[in-house]
């Protein structure tokens, strides 16, 4: 049987329900070699192109456009499970990525003091040689390694390195969302992240999410909320301390006090248990009287929430037929965010809406034992242990993967001088950032479409996902041979295990190998989305379709719930007592920071502000009307402990007057596009964390502000332009018919 690729292509896109048995098509090998357009040579002459699948760094499918030999154009993959043919703008920006022009083609070493942004290029098998000495100096099990999150076997490698160094892997992300992983664990049981089954639900009751604005899949969250706005309509009510993306797109916006959010959830469960507005077996178990502390008139004050309000939502929660409650974002990230997350997630107990239709759908287990998603991060509190290690010299060498922790750490860290303090640092980028400018080496990275990699996606689709990842073009700087260029942080970590004589599973397998090795044990399921006989077609069907899945491997049994009573509520701490003003920071289009390196979404506008390439201020109109502040006028904001930083004023009517606002992944030192815009709001955060999970209470601080003499004209699209002068009566130009202008003439 004569296939070509497109042919091919349109037989297996038929969704994520089919099972295709390549192995009776017949199809030739030649016409499904998705590796890389270097063994497609007609990519590259032709002027013919051709569009591969592979995943985005969120765990988007993707499909990419190659045209002689470079990548043009980024899709959905309308075939993945995850986002179904959509995509987050933040993918558009993989393309940038591969090809800025900051990029490191090989490895530096420093040619001077630690920060002089001196280097000197050395081939990869000197840099191995080089960290392998150093670290026989310093001593392995002094080594600590930390990374971005990670997923899938990029994870499994290099967690495998660091247990043969003698000390387990850190992960870190700087608006870690653990707390919110910890109470869905508490309460479904399961260590996996439910899909929030929101398309499918009447009535969505949202403590501080801002799933339009997600660090995971904004194409999911935007598929779910499209299904939840058609026919029949269901209702969304945002409580949260300020007016985000998703509280905008609500049918009511709630304001509440902050850190308040779980007297809140606890008050609703009060008004449900005692009016017996519910009968799950959970609601048996717990007693009104337990509750009665958070009746609705005794919070009310505190919360900042009327009585009435509170009771109204408890019905019309109870009305619902499909009713959902989530939280997340800055309600987690208080001094008190677990106690707040399991109570609001806790109603969902109540509600009975566990692995139901419009609730919280459960997510299987990996179907490879060993291969987890990316949401897995350490505590705030274990990275503050590493600082301490660092200082007291219990550490003294550190490899870091992607993680800018001099950027995205308080200020009050002196993260500079702990790196000083180090014998030996390592750090795994694609840029000099502003931490890798004081390492002592830097191997430099491919880009996620230049790299091999496989995912299991952080909240899946309610059935087991396993992405695959290809690389969809040459590695960028292949050309200079093979002592430079850019390689894959798994294949570095492989190859300096093999310098350092480390033996583990890994050990003399390349990362390709080690994604065989999976697509095999799937292929002995012989179940799912891609079926065959033989691994070849088996893998050229995964990488065609940008991986596998089976829907019906879903969660028919529940797991029993670990909350056995409703949690006590802590009250709120914050930073200092003298400042007036709750600091939210908030994420925007280029995410955390890490995102800030390319131009497209630095200038990308923030979808309420339409400001770009500049930190704002969101105060309160009024209150800035008091302090003779205007739309422009730059502020110090102080933090109390010495530290400010200056933004420009963006007056807002929706801006609570108890609140300021800042976007974060502005003011880096380092780069084209990121040094000299903005400012950097995490050198003002302090460093509390919540006591029970050790998370960070990034939402916890409190400023002051102070009116500078400087002002600037904020960029941004909105009332930039005047309108456009209207005629409707044509009072002023005449519009005469085609009939009459002929006869003009």
């Amino acid at each position: 049987m004569d296939l070509t690729r497109r042919d091919f292509i349109k037989l297996i896109g038929g969704g994520a329900t089919g099972a295709v048995i390549f192995s009776a098509c017949g199809v030739p090998d030649e016409e499904l070699y998705f590796q890389s357009p270097n063994k497609l040579p007609e990519d590259q002459v032709t002027g013919i192109d051709n569009w591969y699948a592979t995943l985005g760094s969120n765990g988007e499918g993707l499909a990419v456009r190659i045209m002689e030999g470079r990548a043009k154009k980024v899709e959905g993959n309308s075939d993945y499970p995850i986002n179904t043919g959509a995509h987050s703008y933040s993918n558009e920006a993989e393309l940038q990525m591969l090809y800025h022009p900051e990029r490191l083609e090989s490895p530096i070493v420093r040619d001077g003091n630690r920060g002089s942004g001196k280097w000197i290029e050395i081939g990869w098998n000197d840099a191995y040689q080089r960290i392998n000495e150093q670290l026989n100096t310093l001593g392995y099990n002094k080594s600590r390694f930390i990374t971005k999150p990670l997923g899938g076997r990029s994870n499994s490698i290099i967690s495998a390195f660091s247990d043969e160094l003698g000390n387990s892997l850190l992960s870190y992300s700087p608006l870690d969302d653990s707390n919110l992983i910890h109470a869905l664990n508490i309460i479904t049981g399961s260590a996996n992240i439910p899909k929030f089954d929101i398309g499918h639900s009447d009535m969505v009751l949202n403590f501080g999410m801002d799933f339009l604005n997600s660090s995971y899949s904004q194409a999911m969250f935007g598929r779910e909320y499209g299904k939840f706005r058609t026919s029949p309509r269901g209702s969304l009510y945002h409580i949260e301390p300020r007016l985000s993306l998703t509280a905008t797109n609500a049918d009511e916006w709630i304001f509440c006090q902050m850190g308040t959010e779980g007297m809140i959830a606890s008050a609703i469960a009060y008004v449900l248990i005692s009016e017996k507005l519910v009968n799950s077996d959970f609601a048996k178990k717990i007693n009104s009287k337990d509750l009665s502390d958070f009746a609705p008139e005794k919070i009310s004050k505190l919360t900042g929430i009327k009585s009435d309000k509170i009771v109204d939502l408890a019905h019309k929660l109870a009305k619902s037929k499909h009713p959902l409650v989530i939280g997340g974002d800055i309600v987690s990230a208080n001094t008190n965010g677990s106690s707040n997350m399991v109570a609001i997630y806790g109603l969902n107990l109540l509600l009975g809406n566990i692995n139901k239709e419009g609730g919280l759908i459960l997510n299987p287990d990996s179907p490879i034992s060993d291969l987890h998603s990316s949401k897995t991060i350490s505590s705030y509190q274990e990275i503050l242990s590493l600082i301490g290690d660092i200082d007291s010299g219990t550490t003294n060498s550190l490899f870091i993967n992607q993680v800018d922790m001099n950027y995205s750490m308080s200020g009050n860290l002196n993260i500079k001088s702990s790196l000083s303090k180090l014998g030996l640092i390592v750090s795994m980028n694609s840029f000099v950032d502003d931490t890798s400018k004081y390492a002592d080496i830097i191997l430099p990275l491919n880009t996620q479409f230049e790299s091999w990699g496989n995912d299991v996606p952080v909240i899946g689709p309610g059935y087991e996902v396993i992405g695959f990842q290809q690389p969809i073009v040459k590695s960028r700087f292949s050309n200079r041979g093979r002592q430079s260029g850019a390689k894959n942080a798994e294949e570095i970590i492989m190859e300096l295990s093999n310098i350092m004589n480390l033996k583990n599973k890994y050990s003399g397998k390349t990362m390709k190998d080690v994604l065989m090795d999976d697509a095999k044990e799937i292929m002995n399921f012989n179940r799912g989305s891609i079926r065959a006989n033989d691994l070849k077609t088996f893998w050229n069907g995964l990488l065609s379709r940008g991986g596998w899945w089976d829907v019906k491997s879903t969660v028919s049994k529940t797991k029993k719930t670990k909350l056995k009573k409703w949690p006590n509520i802590n009250n709120p701490e914050f930073s200092s007592s003298n400042a007036t003003y709750h600091l939210v920071p908030f994420k925007t289009t280029v995410s955390d920071g890490t995102l800030a390196k390319t131009p497209w979404l630095q200038g990308l506008t923030d979808p309420l502000t339409t400001i770009a390439w500049e930190t704002w201020v969101e105060i309160n109109e009024q209150e800035a009307g008091k302090l003779n502040i205007k739309e422009g006028d730059i502020l110090d904001i102080d933090n109390g402990n010495g530290r400010k930083i200056k933004a420009a004023a963006y007056p807002n009517p929706a801006t609570p007057p108890n609140v300021l606002a800042v976007p974060v992944g502005g003011g880096q030192s380092t780069g084209r596009y990121t040094s000299g815009f903005g400012a950097n709001i995490y050198t003002i955060m302090n460093t509390m964390y919540d006591p029970d999970t050790g998370a960070h209470a990034w939402a916890s601080n409190k400023v002051n502000i102070k009116k500078t003499k400087d002002s600037i004209k904020i960029p941004k699209f909105e009332g930039r332009f005047e309108e456009t002068k209207r005629d409707p009566h044509h009072h002023v130009i005449k519009i005469k018919s085609s009939d009459s202008d002929h006869s003009d003439h």
